[in-house]
């Protein structure tokens, strides 16, 4: 895991706090890694009574509600919350935390930030920007998708999810970008277990190769995608989503005017 704490307080820059923070991120892995035999089932055969942040795992995909999400779908999310949520009560008045990609943010009033859209997922080119203010409510933006550090059974080039918290937009990413798929034979999938015998996504096909898909099925892709998004803002936390495959683009939630395309 890879996890970067950027913290200011009115304008100046904190590294101090965000050293001080790190022993406990630590123990937040510990956590999970105490629990990971529960947090590798699906979600409704879990321990209801699990506590602190495997808890709030379990509660983020239990929200989104797809029967094979386990709780490991919100993990790196939650702990990126947990360690925003630290920094924050350390009056710090900006607060990013990036867990791979993963990102919380916490704003106090009159702050913002800009962040960079990828969607590619594999490719580090950014074409999109969105700069938000605390008044967004937006406290996290995570993206799922095939070529990412996990399973997908999607075929997304990016699903980024904006939402109130980065637990949410974990386990919400993880589910649109499920949902951006279509039958083709340019798709190949395989048992997760033979890929990764420590998956916990046992018995799953998952999306090992996207070649060149036809204009009908990138469409139909991106729709199913759109319709999963769709019913998560209406009934969730989830504030907005970007969707990309094959160079197309959808935008749900957040108007699109408010991305602003870099410049090349």
């Amino acid at each position: 895991m890879r996890l970067i704490m950027h913290g200011v307080s009115n304008g100046q820059k904190r590294p101090d706090v965000c050293a001080k923070a790190a022993n406990q991120i630590i123990r937040y892995l510990d956590e999970v890694a105490g629990n990971w035999s529960e947090l590798k089932k699906p979600h409704r055969t879990c321990r209801q009574n699990l506590a602190g942040l495997p808890h709030i795992m379990l509660e983020a995909v239990s929200k989104i509600g797809d029967e094979d999400l386990t709780p490991m779908a919100a993990v790196a999310g939650t702990i990126a919350d947990a360690a925003a949520d630290l920094l924050f009560k350390e009056n710090l008045t900006k607060v990013l935390i990036n867990n791979g990609g993963d990102v919380a943010v916490r704003l106090a009033q009159g702050e913002s930030v800009t962040i960079g859209l990828r969607p590619e997922i594999t490719s580090p080119e950014i074409t999109h920007s969105i700069t938000f203010t605390a008044e967004a409510g937006i406290g996290g933006i995570c993206t799922s998708g095939f070529g990412g550090r996990s399973f997908t059974r999607g075929c997304a080039s990016a699903a980024t999810v904006f939402a109130a918290s980065a637990a949410i937009a974990d386990a919400a990413a993880t589910a649109i970008a499920n949902s951006v798929n279509v039958e083709s034979q340019a798709i190949n999938r395989a048992p997760a277990e033979t890929l990764d015998p420590a998956s916990d996504l046992v018995g799953i096909l998952v999306t090992t190769s996207v070649g060149e898909l036809t204009d009908s099925e990138i469409n139909s892709s991106l729709d199913n995608g759109l319709t999963k998004a769709e019913a998560l803002i209406q009934q969730f936390d989830v504030l907005g989503v970007f969707l990309a495959l094959k160079g197309r683009h959808r935008f749900l939630g957040i108007e699109e005017d408010r991305f602003k395309p870099i410049n090349k």
